[in-house]
């Protein structure tokens, strides 16, 4: 009896240490997918760190600053060109889309608009927030982890919302 058990102990512990090989593995491949895309962004800073998955279209529209780091999840669409400032933080699942259906033809030829995100220094965008085409975000700004940003925002404050609302100055 002490033997079967003994015996299962040890086939959970190999199963431990695959499980974190694997683990270690997926994270390499992360930095190898991060290093590929630091060569197509059309402009990049330094210090920019990627953690975990993230989705990237159109990189060779995206300029990023220096310090700027991207979370698990995140998603950029830089088909309109999205340019990010310095100590920039992009929380997990959050989404940052350049391009967008034209309502105006929704009902023909649904074509998009492309239209340029311009995210300014010292932004914080939280867990889930969305980022709209054409919309631009001052310095020292806070999104609030899920609110979706419909409009510009100026500098020095906190956004929370769908839509994303002021509620907070930063002076």
């Amino acid at each position: 009896m002490g033997t079967k058990f003994l015996g299962a102990n040890i086939g959970i512990q190999m199963l431990k240490k695959i499980f974190t090989l694997i683990y270690k593995l997926q994270y390499k491949i992360y930095d190898i997918k991060a290093f590929y895309y630091s060569k197509l962004f059309k402009d990049i800073g330094i210090n920019i760190k990627f953690f975990g998955n993230f989705h990237i279209k159109n990189p060779q529209n995206i300029s990023i600053g220096s310090n700027a780091t991207f979370n698990d999840g995140a998603y950029l669409n830089g088909l309109g060109g999205i340019d990010i400032g310095n100590n920039v933080s992009v929380s997990a699942l959050s989404i940052i889309v350049s391009t967008g259906l034209d309502h105006k033809t929704l009902k023909t030829s649904k074509n998009h608009i492309n239209k340029k995100i311009i995210i300014g220094n010292n932004v914080q965008i939280g867990v889930g927030a969305i980022i709209l085409s054409g919309i631009t975000i001052g310095n020292n700004v806070i999104v609030g982890a899920g609110s979706v940003v419909t409009k510009n925002i100026n500098s020095d404050c906190v956004v929370v919302g769908n839509p994303a609302k002021v509620i907070r100055e930063l002076k």
